[in-house]
């Protein structure tokens, strides 16, 4: 009888903190909240198209510099950027993603997508006298590019990726 009591103090102690466990649906999302993305739908509506219109208003809201949205965990950005003129936008939306951009050109305009989980990108532009204007979207898991360089060919460059698992490596001499 002893036993059934204390167990039911211990019960009837923990019951509000198992209570207080409870989330509404979009509040790990307020904390992530823009101008960019201003709800979850939006958000993955942007990633999930990515059309021209999309492109359009994500540069026009960047009029300069880097800017970065990243939803899930363990998700790294690492920039360098050299450059008269830097319009950067990256969205990642998933776990452990990996994004490295060295890059030192004329201009640089570039937009980084990575849906999923896992996926890596790096790109490395040491010294071009191009103005680069790059778009990489990687949707999927697992998934890796590798750019080494610009040249005429791969100034104006975009790469999509989808699937799980899949590699890309491009040296541009």
């Amino acid at each position: 009888m002893k036993a059934f009591i204390l167990n039911s103090i211990i019960l009837l102690l923990f019951l509000p903190v198992l209570n207080a466990q409870e989330k509404e649906d979009d509040s790990d999302f307020k904390n992530y909240s823009s101008a960019v993305f201003n709800s979850k739908q939006v958000a993955f509506s942007v990633v999930s198209s990515m059309d021209k219109k999309a492109q359009n208003d994500l540069n026009q809201k960047i009029q300069s510099g880097i800017n970065i949205q990243q939803i899930g965990d363990l998700n790294t950005v690492t920039a360098f950027l050299k450059s008269k003129e830097t319009k950067v936008a990256v969205n990642q939306i998933g776990d452990s993603n990996q994004l490295l951009l060295d890059k030192n050109a004329k201009t640089i305009t570039q937009n980084v997508v990575q849906r999923g989980d896992n996926n890596k990108i790096s790109d490395f532009t040491l010294y071009t006298n191009y103005n680069v204007n790059m778009e990489m979207i990687q949707k999927g898991d697992n998934q890796n590019i590798q750019n080494i360089g610009t040249n005429s060919m791969s100034k104006n460059m975009k790469i999509t990726q989808t699937g799980n698992g899949a590699s890309i490596i491009l040296i541009n001499k």
